[in-house]
């Protein structure tokens, strides 16, 4: 059992024991059917495996929407029920609705409320209207029951398919020539704009403004990917006001480690006093005690799969600092470790309160780098670029957003084991990514300059992500993700992502069409030379043409 952290008379660390005590769990009603709901929905957002039947069966009018979902022991920090969405118009099922949720929100128990609702509506349902019941719920009810609610365009990969057989069948057949580039515009544009006259417009209609409508697709690509990761920030988003209840959401959900980055950030300000403009590390409180209750509180943000608790390795923490800090640093760190920074003969003594806290600062972005690397290698977006080349709609958040690469491929949802963590510890220790954070904090004006703990969270999670980008493009393994990476800032800078102000309505998330990776592999000579039928066909006759349509000539 834990107990608590008594440094002083004065000062008391809370133990990471009741660190999510408030709201132990997020709990979501996902509003749906067979059709619109699909099992990624769970995956891609809250790491969950979950059977199709399963989820089939969870939208039969006959299930009880007071029974969580069986997640398998998955994700202990989410709760999930489910109901039939209200097209059919069955009275019945939406009046159990109305009351699951008012006796809900009587609870005492803050993690027995229902803090979020999906609505999911397929897109894929070729003339779907929207029924009476609908409306009255977007309309009326919503008010009264006082829970944020997401709308979720399911299955957009299938209507911008859609979209595009109808396409070739017309005016695309007749556009030979034009390069693949131009092809996915041509196709955002008009899939964006028949989206909004057979969908979103009808929705927006009825809809209040505060309502954020996301479309999200089933595929594997890296940008359907990405769409799953709008709806998990849009959902953070639309939990207003309510800190306990997005620090719940952000420990359940497994598909953005920016939000997991960004809560650890916020929880380190507790180690930290402003005064007079100045940052220092809390009063009263050893480094030694600071760094495994924070270790702590961290791993339990990210809230990564452990079943065989790795991270609770009572060495790790000295293995992270370790990989972290340079050779001059080390022997601070381990002193600091060992001793207490007020101990007769404390090298630490000589520090300045300037140099103590910028040390802790960067000891514990540190532990959120490695946290956030593991993830990267864990979670369903850490998969490695896409192999085929379809022309599948891509989405992005509504705010352009640097995409983000893991340094590695690695599997959906697989579980950590003693090699990944030796492996994310080694590359921490040659990459780039270390010095560039210990540098970020080192040079900040924060610690002579600061006005709110904010501002240290800031400085944190700036130094992480600048960190995490240098070791995207300074990977030497995938080299093409540099490319990958730099196209997209064009993309950004040019307007080519985030949609424009005729693009899909108000408050939708949607994005480009177009596969970047695809684009890359396909002026790669790498991939000419492993292409067995490229090398074997054209190039016998002392060309290869690529499937972009560029054709590549011999030298000689």
């Amino acid at each position: 059992m834990t107990t608590e952290l008594q440094v002083d008379a004065e000062v008391t660390l809370s133990p990471p024991s009741t660190f999510l005590s408030p709201c132990s769990k997020f709990r979501i009603l996902v509003l749906g059917n067979p059709e619109a709901t699909k099992q990624e929905l769970f995956s891609k957002v809250f790491g969950v495996e979950l059977e199709k039947r399963l989820v089939s069966d969870t939208f039969d009018p006959k299930h009880n929407i007071e029974s969580e979902l069986d997640l398998q022991g998955q994700n202990d920090r989410l709760a999930v029920h489910a109901s039939p969405n209200f097209l059919n118009g069955d009275q019945k099922n939406y009046n159990r609705v109305l009351e699951f949720l008012s006796r809900r929100s009587a609870s005492a128990d803050y993690t027995e409320h229902v803090h979020m609702i999906w609505y999911c509506v397929s897109t894929n349902e070729e003339d779907r209207g929207i029924s009476d019941l609908e409306k009255h719920f977007f309309t009326q009810d919503i008010i009264s029951v006082h829970i944020p609610v997401v709308l979720v365009y399911t299955k957009y990969d299938e209507f911008v398919s859609r979209v595009m057989l109808e396409w070739m069948k017309g005016a695309g057949s007749t556009e030979r020539g034009v390069s693949k580039v131009a092809v996915g515009h041509i196709l955002k544009d008009i899939s964006s704009k028949k989206f909004e006259e057979d969908i979103g417009r009808n929705w927006n209609m009825i809809l209040p403004f505060s309502i954020p409508r996301v479309c999200v697709s089933s595929g594997d690509e890296d940008d359907d990917i990405r769409s799953f990761q709008q709806l998990a920030n849009s959902t953070l988003a639309s939990l207003k006001g309510e800190a306990d209840v997005k620090l719940a959401f952000a420990t359940a959900q497994r598909s953005s480690p920016v939000i997991s980055t960004q809560f650890c950030a916020e929880a380190a300000t507790d180690y930290y006093e402003v005064d007079t403009g100045h940052a220092r590390k809390i009063h009263g409180v050893d480094m030694r005690d600071i760094l495994p209750n924070f270790f702590a509180k961290a791993a339990q943000i990210f809230n990564l799969r452990d079943p065989s608790s790795v991270l609770t390795d009572p060495l790790l923490l000295n293995r992270i600092l370790d990989s972290t800090f340079g050779t001059h640093q080390k022997p601070l760190l381990a002193e600091s470790l060992r001793r207490s920074g007020t101990e007769s003969g404390s090298i630490l003594l000589s520090l300045s309160p300037h140099e103590r806290a910028v040390l802790l600062t960067q000891a514990l972005a540190g532990i959120v780098l490695f946290l956030h690397m593991l993830a990267d290698s864990q979670w369903p977006h850490a998969e490695t670029l896409p192999t085929s080349a379809p022309l599948s709609p891509g989405y992005t958040f509504s705010t352009p957003t640097t995409p983000h690469f893991p340094s590695h491929s690695g599997s959906v949802n697989t579980d950590l084991s003693q090699r990944q963590i030796s492996r994310e510890l080694e590359d921490l220790r040659l990459g780039t990514g270390k010095s560039i954070l210990l540098d970020t904090i080192e040079s900040s004006s924060i610690f002579t300059e600061c006005q709110l703990k904010q501002d240290i969270s800031e400085l944190i999670l700036k130094a992480v992500t600048l960190a995490e980008k240098s070791e995207i493009t300074g990977a030497g393994e995938n080299n093409y993700r540099f490319a990958y990476h730099q196209h997209h800032d064009a993309m950004f800078l040019e307007g080519g992502y985030g949609g424009d102000e005729d693009g899909v309505g108000k408050g939708t998330a949607m994005g480009d069409s177009l596969s970047a990776a695809d684009m890359i592999r396909d002026m790669s000579m790498t991939f000419v030379n492993d292409n067995n039928e490229l090398r074997e066909g054209t190039a016998r006759e002392g060309k290869v043409k690529l499937a972009c349509g560029l054709t590549i000539l011999p030298l000689n």
